[in-house]
């Protein structure tokens, strides 16, 4: 075993660096299991039961799951001993040749057996414990990595139904854009009739009739498909989207970041976990592969009858017994067991370096979500003043044409530039939900 080892080095949590930004946050609680509860829709919430029950993708990484948890039961099984029984009758036909004696010799009869056989690997240096222990963390590497999928269902549903509200919204929007063009057209037309008007001016008024109508089709048809997605997630066919009723959001707009971020993270966030389970298989298996370099004794015996003919064969003269050990040390494999131990150690390398990637990767997610929900808040509040403003714009026109100061295209460009800031304020509305989930995914989603 001289000169294999290992070089990498698991990086610790809590010397990780954290931004200005990550460092001053006020707390917040961990997200839980059903972290969505926080949008205050009960429509999500049996979505979300319907997917987790319903998804194939789930479903596969579950099935893959308990194929692991089995691979683990065979190898501890490895580490048991075995107690097996054999019995045999067989009616046959002796050499008269070899040492079968008379009358048996040249003669058909019955050759009976009936055995109880043990045996135990005595695993003097643990090999075979340490292949089952490295096997039982593949299989909790996968149960997080499970879990990880689970996580990334849920902010699918979730990012899902989010786009679902802002396509509903912006429908409306798009309507009264469409009425409000065809109101252009309808003055356009009374002013030509009353030969105050031209047809390049109806024309003009027409123009973008035509685009506003489609817009809402490309809404509809965007709603349509939003619905599709929720159905699929759901496991379930498109049919069973034309039941998602129009969503019903209300999330508090909450900033912060839990307690001693990085430490928790490594036992919250799934890809983490799993990488960290993966690092420990790692190990095991390296003391797996030293284990071989040592002698190993096998315990072996057996107890039982055996018989020619029926008539004795349980007998004390056909009874048969045996045990013994088995010492067990090749003295040469060509290289075997030093490759195998070499392969072991770069394993290891190579899970402990995606471990720690995987934990700078999730520390960068966190920060980045955390930075752009503060960024969408900030410009949602912006938005919503722009908004004032256009309401407030909006009113006047309406006034001034109420007491006959301008004519009603002026209340209609108003209303024009309320509705542009109307869906402005719910595509950043959605936004700011979305990064909301992109956190609560980004920290684990909740165990």
């Amino acid at each position: 075993m001289s000169g294999i080892q290992t070089h990498a080095t698991v990086i610790d949590a809590n010397q990780m660096a954290l931004g200005q930004d990550m460092r001053h946050q006020p707390h917040l609680a961990w997200p839980n299991d059903t972290w969505w509860h926080a949008y205050g829709d009960s429509q999500l919430d049996d979505l979300m039961q319907a997917a987790l029950a319903g998804s194939p993708t789930l479903k596969v990484a579950q099935a893959r799951l308990s194929l692991a948890q089995a691979f683990a039961e065979g190898r501890r099984a490895e580490t048991q001993p075995t107690l097996s029984t054999d019995v045999s009758l067989s009616r046959q036909r002796f050499s008269a040749l070899q040492f079968i004696p008379p009358p048996w010799a040249g003669n058909y009869d019955w050759y009976n057996s009936a055995t109880v056989s043990l045996a135990y690997d005595l695993d003097l240096w643990g090999r075979q414990e340490s292949l089952w222990k490295g096997t039982v963390d593949e299989a909790l590497a996968t149960a997080a990595e499970t879990q990880q999928v689970k996580l990334a269902l849920e902010t699918a549903v979730v990012r899902h139904y989010l786009r679902l509200s802002l396509e509903f919204t912006l429908l409306d929007i798009a309507r009264c854009h469409e009425a409000d063009v065809a109101e252009r057209v309808a003055i356009a037309r009374r002013a030509l009739a009353t030969g105050i008007g031209t047809e390049m001016e109806v024309n003009q008024a027409e123009l973008p009739l035509p685009l506003a109508r489609a817009q809402v089709l490309d809404t509809e048809t965007r709603i349509a498909q939003e619905r599709n997605q929720l159905a699929a997630l759901s496991g379930n066919g498109p049919g069973a989207g034309d039941h998602i009723l129009r969503p019903k959001l209300a999330l508090a707009p909450l900033i912060g970041l839990p307690d001693q971020l990085p430490a928790n993270l490594v036992g919250r966030r799934p890809d983490v976990v799993a990488q960290r389970w993966r690092v420990e298989s790692a190990r095991e298996f390296i003391d797996s592969a030293k284990a071989a370099f040592y002698p190993n004794i096998n315990l072996l015996g057996f107890v039982g009858f055996q018989a020619l003919g029926f008539g004795q064969f349980l007998s004390n003269g056909a009874a048969v017994s045996g045990i013994g050990p088995a010492l067990s040390l090749p003295l040469f494999d060509g290289g075997r067991r030093r490759s195998n131990l070499t392969a072991s150690s770069a394993a290891y390398d190579m899970a402990v370096e995606n471990y720690n990637a995987t934990l700078l990767g999730a520390l960068q997610d966190v920060s980045d979500q955390l930075l752009m929900l503060q960024s969408q808040v900030k410009q949602l509040d912006e938005t919503n003043q722009a908004l004032q403003f256009a309401q407030k714009y909006y009113v006047q026109a309406q006034a001034r044409y109420d007491h006959g100061l301008t004519d009603y295209s002026h209340v209609l460009d108003a209303r024009d530039s309320l509705l542009r800031q109307q869906a402005a304020v719910a595509t950043m509305e959605a936004a700011r939900m979305d990064a909301h989930a992109a956190l609560m995914r980004a920290l684990g989603g909740g165990v």
